[in-house]
């Protein structure tokens, strides 16, 4: 039986256990002020920049909202693609963590990923007065929710329409290690400016750079960017006092930041990732070897396709598991996702692949 339900399903990296027995041995100051933490920010800055800020939370569902509420006030409004985490899977946290309107954008061409044509309409309507909604933060998710990555071109044109419209940008990246495996993989860039080429370079003022999908235990990193702009520097001084008094600043801090340091230390995070990356392609390549094309392409560590009735009721009598997934194309069927992580095998995609003959 194969587990593709989620990369989350998985247990930790091994980097991430290594981390955990480090800092659980001895005593360490609390809230942040210990070695592992500046470990982990030090890893954070060779990445993305000296002058990134790193804020340390337990969920994504934290980072998201927290990110966007540094970054916004109560009378603005979010954008996001209308089937983003942000709209469809994080409850009312976003409305009560940052109380702004979020309004969901359905793209017209590319049903993953939002465009400039997407973002226009939306940017010019409304009087731009009291009575409604002022601009607050385009939030975009980076892998999308459909397995598709933005290219730092797309991010940078995205940012600069945003921003041209009063807008902030926020990047959901909680399987963002995957988007950089993918935009190395593609581009040949280093680690280093694949990470920036998808933030900073690109015009973005915030990142939840996802822990948890990526094989931590648990932990979400949220990187604001000041070097970028006076929105994002601002951010960074009201995040602390957010985190603090929306419960979400951890004591024993080394718990989150230990792992993140391991997991950085070296570019394991970005191997495992790429290890992800490959697996969903050896099973997109499968499943189209059996005329099953996947539905969108295969760039991050998911895979997503429209299965018969007959053949989903027999994969699932013998234990593979995965989720269904509401189609983004109008009137589109139910989708199944098949998504890989770090710890999936050569051996249980052919046995998946197999099954399906």
């Amino acid at each position: 039986m194969t587990n593709l339900r989620s990369d989350n399903n998985a247990g930790l990296l091994p980097e991430a256990v290594q981390g955990l027995l480090a800092a659980a041995t001895g005593d360490a100051v609390g809230y942040g002020d210990d070695t592992f933490t500046a470990e982990a920010v030090a890893a954070i800055q060779s990445l993305f920049g000296r002058e990134t800020a790193a804020f340390f939370v337990a969920t994504g569902t934290a980072a998201n909202t927290l990110a966007v509420a540094s970054l916004t006030e109560p009378w603005q409004r979010v954008l996001c693609h209308a089937e983003s985490h942000w709209y469809d899977d994080e409850s009312t946290a976003p409305e009560r963590i940052t109380l702004c309107r979020s309004t969901p954008v359905t793209p017209r061409c590319d049903p993953t990923r939002l465009a400039p044509e997407d973002l226009s309409p939306v940017l010019r309507a409304g009087r731009g007065d009291v009575h409604q909604p002022a601009p607050g933060v385009l939030t975009l998710s980076n892998p999308t929710e459909f397995g598709t990555v933005y290219s730092p071109a797309q991010l940078a044109a995205l940012s600069a329409l945003a921003r041209a419209h009063g807008y902030r940008v926020h990047v959901d990246g909680a399987r963002f290690a995957n988007a950089v495996a993918h935009t190395i993989a593609t581009t040949g860039m280093s680690p280093e400016a694949a990470c920036r080429a998808l933030s900073v370079d690109a015009g973005v003022d915030a990142l939840s750079l996802g822990g948890t999908k990526a094989g931590l235990a648990y932990g979400e990193a949220i990187l604001l960017f000041p070097q970028v702009s006076a929105a994002a520097a601002h951010a960074v001084r009201r995040l602390p006092f957010l985190r603090k008094s929306t419960g979400h600043l951890l004591s024993k801090h080394r718990f989150v930041t230990a792992p993140f340091a391991h997991a950085l230390a070296g570019g394991a995070w970005l191997r495992h990732a790429a290890h992800a990356n490959a697996m969903a392609q050896r099973l997109a390549e499968g499943l189209r070897e059996r005329d099953i094309s996947p539905v969108f392409p295969r760039e991050a560590n998911a895979v997503f396709v429209d299965l018969p009735a007959a053949l989903d009721q027999r994969l699932r009598a013998r234990g593979h598991g995965y989720y269904p997934f509401a189609s983004p194309i109008p009137g589109g069927a139910s989708l199944a996702r098949l998504m890989c992580g770090f710890a999936t095998t050569s051996a249980e995609l052919e046995a998946f692949l197999a099954d399906l003959d």
